[in-house]
């Protein structure tokens, strides 16, 4: 009998209990199912994370080429064996090295071994990606050509710039297509790692929510609603925490009062340079950062983000803090960044409730594209005086060099000069004006309009220096950029024409004919009658030179400003000639003539001579006389105001015009070899300038 009530209550526990053992053996094997799907996710997940690894040293390897390129460009110059170029260079080595082993294992699968870290891939072979990888590796090939070229010889002292400009402009033409396909790869990867860590988070949350229920059968309903809706809404702050404190954007929400929501990136402050930004107004975060015109621009297009009637789309094109610089607080004033604000609305239901802001640093990507215009516009240059040079007489272009490289030298001499007096300092600022009015005089003849505006600018300057009541050494700082842009370009220029070689005049690329001066002065005049709108003949007779370099320099650079004066000042227009019943056309003749012991250079135009009243009116306009004083002046004195530094008739200067400084250099270079000059005029007729230089 006990053996008998034994077994029944052997099967009588067994079936007590055989719930219980299916559902733990359920639970098992269910755990047992989640344990080994996470563990075959996660090792799926860390392959894509390996492979997305790879994919950004590629990328990162393609920007540090680039970068490596265009800082070798910029070098371009310095000495190869210095410690930044043999950096530069070992970078680009590197770089060159990680792109290649990179896009192998991403091609091939195996072993890659990065910076820090070495990770075993298999190739990347889904969608996409492998079209995308060729697309890389076609570029590669060709880049990496032009890349092992410029190494071969980038120490090496004889080297041109050629390789290098090959390698960078490959990888300009090939940075477009490499870096869209690389990226395209990176968001593949990322997409694929998104999902399955998505599908593995959401397996493992099923999980734990199925063992919870089995758990939770033992304790009340409430009970298990609440800790269930506990751990819900802990998931989701953690979550949002992480999201907030990972990514590498400002992100905030904004109410229609422009208040900044509790909730925002850490990233924000760092972009701001504020902290505890949530519940402040965006207009009092912006103000101090932005113009205050910005910052009304900004506030209006908020209020119109929460306008149902305006098309979001159509807004968006508005916005006006794209790009935006912005000084942030607690930095250096001169330490300027670019922010890029993306607003997007958010809706309950139909209404809009809030504004989703973004905001990114692009400052890198700003400078970059500065860089390259700069570049852009220097190549623009270099080819500009290129085409000048080409088409004129080499004799000119050297002489043009030397001229300019002296005067370059002149004016920076005369800026290092001790000096604090004031007329110490006026003589420095006439001194200068002298030089670069001759500069820019020359640069015209020849039309290197580069040239000429870098002259003009510091003309501008050294005009503005000259109306300053009470000057100092300070004023003169500023002179020293200007300088040295004029250094360069003249630079810039005599290396061109180094690389062209030969000693003889360069032909036109049009024509047959070689230059003479004679069609140097009237290809000069031409240009100058076109720009001011008149009609003007020009003719030449004499000998072409004096034999002797100096006085041949100051003929001609007392040609040039006698014969704008006659363009511009003397001939008129040709409805002014023909109403004092004259030719429409204006004549202008030059004569240079060897006289035994002298030369004699004589420069006479047929227009409306010189106005002694209007010569009288300067005068007591500028202060130099009263109207008294003036009135008693003769023919005689008013001559010889003409010649006086910044005396001029025009109230406004022009780029042939108006300085009043030309004939102040005639009376400088004639009185310094020695010379003589004459002048002779008859009002509604003619205007005649005489020199006479003695020979060596």
């Amino acid at each position: 009998m006990s053996k008998i009530s034994l077994n029944k209550l052997s099967g009588s526990g067994l079936s007590r209990y055989y719930g219980m053992i299916v559902s733990i053996s359920i639970f098992l094997v269910f755990i047992t199912a989640l344990m080994g799907t996470s563990i075959y996710l996660s090792s799926q997940v860390q392959k894509n994370t390996d492979q997305h690894y790879v994919a950004e040293q590629l990328h990162q390897a393609q920007h540090e080429l680039m970068q490596s390129l265009l800082s070798l460009k910029l070098s371009y110059g310095e000495d190869p064996n210095s410690p930044h170029m043999q950096t530069t260079l070992k970078t680009l080595d590197e770089s060159q090295d990680t792109w290649e082993r990179s896009l192998t294992a991403l091609q091939n699968g195996g072993s890659f071994k990065g910076n820090t870290t070495e990770v075993n891939i298999s190739a990347v072979g889904d969608g996409d990606n492998p079209k995308n990888l060729a697309t890389v590796k076609t570029s590669w090939t060709s880049l990496s050509n032009e890349v092992n070229n410029y190494l071969k010889v980038a120490t090496s002292p004889t080297a041109t710039s050629t390789s290098l400009d090959l390698a960078v402009l490959q990888a300009q033409a090939q940075g477009v297509v490499v870096n869209e396909a690389t990226e395209s790869v990176l968001e593949s990867l990322q997409r694929t790692i998104q999902s399955r860590s998505s599908f593995l988070n959401t397996l493992q949350t099923v999980g734990i929510a199925i063992a919870l229920l089995y758990l939770i059968l033992f304790l009340v309903y409430f009970v298990r609603k609440l800790v269930a809706s506990d751990r819900e809404a802990e998931a989701a702050r953690r979550e949002t925490t992480e999201i907030m404190d990972t990514v590498n954007t400002g992100l905030f929400l904004l109410d229609s009062e422009l208040n900044i929501g509790s909730q925002y990136s850490k990233e924000l402050e760092n972009l701001v340079g504020q902290t505890n930004l949530g519940g402040k107004n965006l207009m009092d975060v912006l103000s101090g950062m932005i113009s205050d015109e910005d910052l009304n621009t900004t506030h209006a297009f908020i209020g119109q983000l929460y306008n149902q009637r305006t098309k979001e789309r159509l807004i968006s094109s508005l916005n006006p803090l794209t790009r935006q610089p912005v000084n942030i607080p607690g930095r250096d004033k001169n330490d300027t960044r670019y922010l890029d604000f993306k607003f997007n609305r958010v809706y309950h239901g139909t209404d809009i409730s809030r504004v989703l802001v973004g905001v990114s640093d692009v400052t890198d990507a700003v400078l970059l594209e500065q860089r390259i215009e700069q570049e852009r516009e220097q190549n623009d240059v270099q080819l500009e005086m290129l085409s000048t040079i080409l088409q004129a007489d080499r004799r000119l272009v050297d002489d043009f060099v030397r001229n300019v490289k002296r005067r370059n030298t002149n004016i920076n001499n005369v800026l290092k000069a001790p000096g604090e007096r004031q007329p110490e300092l006026r003589d420095k600022v006439n001194t200068m004006f002298r030089e670069v009015h001759s500069m820019k005089g020359e640069a015209s003849t020849l039309k290197l309009h580069g040239f000429t505006v870098l002259a003009e600018n510091l003309e501008n300057e050294l005009n503005r220096l000259s109306k300053v009541p009470s000057l100092s050494g300070e004023h003169f700082l500023g002179l020293a950029v200007h300088l040295d842009e004029l250094m360069k370009l003249t630079q810039t220029i005599e290396d061109l024409v180094s690389r062209l070689g030969g000693s003889g005049p360069i032909h036109s690329a049009h024509s047959g004919e070689a230059h003479t001066l004679a069609n140097y002065y009237t290809k000069f005049v031409s240009d100058l009658a076109q720009r001011n709108n008149k009609s003007v003949d020009f003719s030449y007779v004499g000998v072409e030179e004096t034999k002797d370099e100096t006085t041949d320099s100051v003929i001609r650079e007392i040609a040039v400003q006698v014969l704008r004066n006659a363009v511009v000042h003397g001939i008129e227009t040709p409805e002014e000639r023909q109403s004092r019943r004259k030719l429409a056309t204006g004549h202008v003749r030059m004569e240079l003539l060897d006289q035994g012991n002298q030369f004699s250079l004589v420069l006479e135009d047929d227009g409306k001579g010189l106005d002694y009243e209007a010569i009288r009116a300067k005068a007591v306009r500028i202060g130099k006389y009263s109207e008294a004083e003036a009135a008693q002046l003769g023919n005689k004195e008013l001559l010889a105001l003409i010649f006086s530094p910044g005396f001029s008739t025009l109230d406004k200067s022009t780029e042939d015009a108006g300085r009043g400084v030309g004939l102040d250099i005639i009376k400088d270079r004639v009185s310094a070899l020695g010379g003589k000059i004459g002048v002779s005029t008859h009002a509604g007729s003619y205007t005649r300038f005489s020199f006479t230089f003695p020979k060596k």
